[in-house]
């Protein structure tokens, strides 16, 4: 069970970073998307969806 938890957080860490490479976002503080946690991916693409 562990494993299938990994596993579905790296598919929405990778879905996270497609999404915010599509709205042009590739590096944060001179530190790529790959490098970010979790948690660091989802306040950045909320704070890029804030009008």
């Amino acid at each position: 069970m562990t494993e299938t938890l990994t596993q579905n957080n790296e598919k929405e860490k990778n879905a996270l970073i497609i999404k915010l490479l599509n709205e042009g976002v590739y590096k944060i503080k001179n530190r790529q998307l790959y490098q970010l946690s979790f948690n660091e991916l989802k306040t950045l693409y909320k704070k890029i969806l804030q009008p």
